[in-house]
């Protein structure tokens, strides 16, 4: 048999070897299943293990604990207030950078010079290092001498936003929205470009104006960049800890202790291991719960397209 019949031939036809045509794919997936099984599946059950015991990392002990770790989680209020605080935060970031952000791609989207230029500056949050960023971040946010309290604590009379159990994850949520409309921003200028030009053509032709070609043609292309923006951001949301341990440490009165830094808190600062895998696992279910409505969403709009 030639090259040429090889190429020819079905792929029943080929001679199947010692392992055979049929065990090819997963000759080719087992690396990423191998680095799944080492980096994603063996840390997560570990993770959920160590919910069960008392880990002494000092004398390096370890005793069956039960439930005696989640009753004392429980019983202590933090995680009920991380999961408030950690919602009011995604509150303040999720929707409004998703609309910020689509609002700068359609506006850079219609520019006809330039447009690189506004593309590479809204790039600069996603490529800025964050902890760095918060830095800057929390000298403007300063009592008195920074650059918020001294335009806008004179225009509206609130000042001192860090130390504000009212103001303090609104600050931070500010910063938040800085890095994410940036990334949101780049997610709809890719899913632009895939607006059928056609389309976009015969709707202008047809007489429909700006706000009806958005809705009727752009908008439901944009529907599977959207649901992934989102999904994204409350992901995002949840990791949130740079920001949160550099310019309030959670406080004041935990008004701004988001999950990731009652983790930092638990796990690392007490030494808690046990308590800290309890977040852990909240922390895993909540961002299972958004993976499962992005592939439950995505398979709805699949599906309405292919109606």
């Amino acid at each position: 048999m030639t090259d040429l019949d090889i190429l020819r031939a079905p792929l029943t036809a080929l001679p199947r070897g010692r392992l055979g045509y049929g065990a090819a794919p997963y000759l080719f997936v087992a690396p990423l299943l191998v680095l799944l099984l080492a980096f994603v599946a063996i840390p997560a059950a570990f993770a959920v293990g160590l919910m069960f015991f008392e880990v002494d990392i000092l004398a390096g002990t370890w005793a069956w604990a039960g439930l005696d770790n989640i009753r004392a989680a429980a019983s202590r209020g933090e995680v009920a207030n991380a999961l408030w605080v950690t919602g009011r935060y995604a509150l303040l970031t999720v929707i409004p950078s998703a609309m910020l952000g689509l609002a700068c791609a359609l506006a850079i989207d219609t520019l006809h010079r330039g447009a690189w230029f506004w593309r590479a500056i809204y790039f600069l949050p996603v490529a800025a290092t964050l902890v760095a960023m918060a830095t800057v971040w929390r000298w403007m946010f300063l009592a008195r001498r920074g650059l918020v309290d001294q335009t806008l604590g004179r225009w509206t009379g609130v000042s001192d936003w860090l130390n504000s159990t009212d103001m303090s994850l609104v600050a931070v949520a500010i910063v938040g929205n800085w890095q994410q409309v940036a990334f949101v921003t780049i997610i709809y200028l890719a899913a632009l470009g895939a607006v059928p030009a056609h389309v976009m053509e015969a709707a202008r032709i047809d007489g429909a104006g700006r706000v009806a070609r958005f809705w009727h043609v752009t908008w439901p292309t944009l529907g599977p960049a959207t649901v992934f923006a989102l999904v994204i951001s409350v992901i995002q949301a949840l990791r949130t800890f740079d920001t949160v341990a550099l310019m309030t440490e959670g406080g004041p009165s935990g008004s701004s202790e988001t999950l990731t830094y009652l983790l930092w808190k638990r796990g690392i600062y007490f030494f808690d291991i046990g308590g800290g895998a309890v977040v852990t696992c909240i922390i895993l279910g909540v961002a299972l719960a958004a993976t499962a409505v992005q592939k439950r969403a995505t398979r709805r709009l699949e599906s309405a397209g292919q109606r």
